[in-house]
């Protein structure tokens, strides 16, 4: 049976922010109509494609004989749980604002984040850089409740706004 390595476990984790960052420019493009929401969701990709540059860069800078060690099997299980799920899917299952936005609180409380941590802590040799990065996943995750257009902060609001899927021929 073959192992994953550590270094497998970035891939993986940097693939789990490109999906993420997927999800989120569907969401901006669903919600064009509203441009603070269709501009909060770029944003928040925006976000994601930061994460996984974080990730490139610990991982380029990691000692290549700790990343051709065993994947911890919590995490490698973690980052393969997330990119099972299809996000054309779960665009495609989007109706109303407040669906979009519960998936992306889903999303951002999901092992995605775990696994982020994990690699920042086990593979980042600077203290500084680890409480940076850990900060900036923190306010990442706070952004959600905290800068979500205030318009639109109200659940019942957000089911009111529906979703503009392309029409499908």
């Amino acid at each position: 049976m073959a192992h994953t390595t550590a270094g497998e476990l970035f891939e993986l984790a940097i693939a789990a922010e490109q999906a993420a960052e997927s999800l989120y420019l569907g969401m901006a493009e669903l919600f064009a109509e509203y441009p603070d929401v269709a501009e909060f969701w770029r944003k928040y990709a925006g976000e994601e494609v930061m994460h996984a540059t974080w990730l490139r860069n610990i991982r380029d800078s990691a000692d290549p004989e700790r990343l051709a060690e065993d994947a911890d099997p919590v995490q490698l299980r973690n980052a393969q749980h997330v990119l099972q799920a299809s996000i054309d899917h779960m665009l495609a299952q989007i109706d109303n604002l407040e669906e979009a936005y519960q998936l992306a609180n889903d999303v951002e409380n999901s092992e995605t984040n775990a696994v982020f941590e994990f690699l920042v802590t086990h593979f980042s040799e600077d203290k500084k850089v680890r409480a940076f990065l850990r900060s900036q996943l923190r306010e990442h995750v706070a952004r959600l409740m905290l800068s979500f257009p205030a318009q639109f902060k109200h659940a019942s609001y957000r089911r009111e706004i529906k979703a503009a899927h392309p029409q499908k021929s």
